[in-house]
């Protein structure tokens, strides 16, 4: 059988691939603890259930808009207006199924053959990957000590030939949050050398310790930038899979023409949820905010213990450099990663899969006492 170039060239997601084996093991009867996903385990709000069950009890099932309702497009306006300080109007909004699919279909309408995009490392599996489906080249971009991003090493690596930058704040796998001075290097670098800037903010609700997560299209950049943001995240709807961009108008319809050959349009019953998800308001988001800063608090406090680790300002994920622990019966972190599943029965990711070696991603998306326990268990194989 023959395959094309692009599935030749594009790898699987090794944190699904992890998560696959994890639930494997699940099967087999083992007691396996995940420190893997970017899933927020608190419970879907209960406005958002009782929107999408009554959407479902009155036939709100067909196809809608492509680019989606009309009705959460405008709230996804307001919402960016009001919250991010982004001036994005409805019909230049788009709704898909998740942010994924919005990154993946920027880069369709961005890049071709020989064109590059920029990535600040280490970054999501997913950025290169998508990249390369488009024919770009990804280039890796190396951030600094303190995950921040370096921003004479992106001018350095801006050519003739780029496209677009991949900006992700607050970021994964480390918990970055980009400061504004920082935004205003790369939105000027994006107008020098004619670029679009991809602003994956799917973390943007989860910022600690007084973090303010800006939104770079707020800062007199919105004509070279796409924001792109999701309910994944904030509001725990990881399978409603539904996520938005919002853009120039020229990028927008050209990202729409894909997309209305990818998909019809993304789950019209869950969009009914999502327009329910913006109504919460502030006190949902403070609520959660502080519960995930208690669980990233305990799981830096434990992670310091093992590892050396940057406090992330949002996210969440600690990024922990294991590298006191490579060099004996471990080389790499995808061994020692290997050795936690097998000896801990705990799972996590491998700082491999996000360009950066010698570390590891660790989710604090769980409950203190599975936190707790993991830690426990990992000390014990060390």
């Amino acid at each position: 059988m023959r395959f094309s170039s692009r599935a030749l060239a594009v790898s699987e997601s090794e944190t699904l691939r992890l998560s696959n084996e994890a639930a494997r093991l699940r099967a087999e009867g083992r007691e396996i603890l995940s420190l893997l996903e970017g899933e927020p385990d608190l419970p879907v709000p209960e406005p958002v259930i009782r929107a999408t069950q009554e959407a479902l009890a009155k036939g709100l099932t067909r196809y809608s808009s492509s680019t989606g309702l009309a009705d959460l497009k405008a709230a996804i306006s307001r919402k960016l207006k009001t919250e991010n300080g982004v001036a994005a109007e409805p019909e230049n909004v788009l709704v898909a199924n998740g942010a994924k699919q919005v990154v993946y279909e920027l880069l369709q309408a961005l890049c071709g053959p020989g064109d590059e995009v920029l990535i600040p490392a280490p970054c999501w599996v997913t950025f290169p990957q998508a990249v390369k489906l488009a024919g770009g080249a990804p280039v890796l971009v190396d951030c600094g000590a303190d995950h921040q991003l370096d921003l004479d090493a992106l001018e350095r690596a801006t050519t003739e030939r780029t496209r677009a930058l991949i900006l992700n704040t607050p970021n994964n796998p480390t918990g970055a949050v980009y400061p504004e001075a920082a935004l205003r290097a790369v939105a000027a670098l994006a107008a020098k050398h004619d670029f679009v800037v991809i602003a994956d903010e799917a973390y943007e609700a989860l910022v600690y310790d007084g973090a303010k997560h800006l939104s770079i299209a707020s800062l007199g950049a919105a004509a070279r930038v796409a924001t792109v943001q999701t309910f994944s995240k904030s509001f725990a709807m990881t399978g409603f899979r539904v996520g938005y961009m919002a853009g120039p108008a020229e990028l927008t319809k050209a990202v729409g023409r894909i997309h209305s050959h990818v998909t019809g349009n993304a789950c019209t019953f869950a969009q009914h949820g999502a327009l329910a998800a913006l109504g919460l308001g502030a006190a949902h988001r403070d609520e959660w905010r502080a519960q995930h800063q208690k669980r990233r608090d305990l799981a830096f406090c434990l992670g310091g213990e093992l590892f050396d680790c940057v406090k992330p300002q949002g996210g969440l994920f600690v990024f922990a450099d294991a590298r006191r622990h490579l060099g004996g019966t471990f080389k790499t972190s995808s061994d020692l990663a290997g050795h936690f599943l097998r000896e801990a029965n705990v799972a996590v990711a491998p700082g491999s899969a996000f360009g950066r070696e010698g570390w590891l991603r660790l989710s604090f998306s769980a409950p203190e006492a599975v936190l707790r326990e993991a830690f426990a268990r990992m000390e014990r194989t060390l």
